[in-house]
């Protein structure tokens, strides 16, 4: 199925405009990202998100961990940009196969949530998930994604625990 057009997007959703060039860079929140997450997330699976990433994903299908969506445009000079986009995490309780259903779906989809469909049609062929195996128990790993987005604040997320992270929100909204 061809992704949602730009256009198709803001007629599903006239009464929240996206503000898409804005991001919360806070500079004081990243500095409360737990440092013994650089040991922990040292080595990601970097998988292209298209349509066939379930079939992509060989013996990640039903691992733990931890998720990041990036879209990364391919400038056609250095630096490389990369805009982390949404954390995610797969515990005991789903699989990562299960999980990216729901991305796979939001393709082209109108009748899904809203953040599943701008994270997934929004940059077509700009999308790469890096997926961090954790072998943690499921409460460690749900803590790791909390500190995570609650001090990038990545856009898609919507479910912030810090009060900083809940005020930048309404940037998106």
């Amino acid at each position: 199925m061809p992704v949602l057009t730009r256009d198709e997007l803001a007629d599903l959703n006239p009464e929240k405009l996206y503000n898409i060039p804005t991001f919360v860079l806070h500079y004081e929140l990243w500095q409360n990202i737990d440092p013994t997450l650089a040991a922990t997330l040292n080595a990601p699976v970097k998988i292209k998100f298209d349509a066939n990433i379930r079939n992509n994903l060989g013996t990640l299908r039903n691992k733990k961990g931890i998720y990041i969506f990036f879209v990364e445009p391919d400038f056609p000079f250095v630096p490389k940009a990369n805009y982390l986009m949404y954390v995610g995490r797969v515990i005991n309780t789903n699989t990562f196969y299960l999980r990216f259903r729901d991305y796979v779906n939001g393709i082209g989809n109108r009748n899904i949530r809203r953040n599943i469909q701008l994270l997934t049609n929004l940059w077509e062929d700009k999308t790469w998930v890096y997926f961090y195996e954790l072998n943690l128990a499921d409460n460690r790993i749900k803590t790791i994604e909390s500190n995570l987005f609650d001090n990038i604040v990545p856009p898609l997320n919507n479910q912030f625990r810090a009060r900083r992270a809940l005020n930048s929100r309404s940037i998106y909204n």
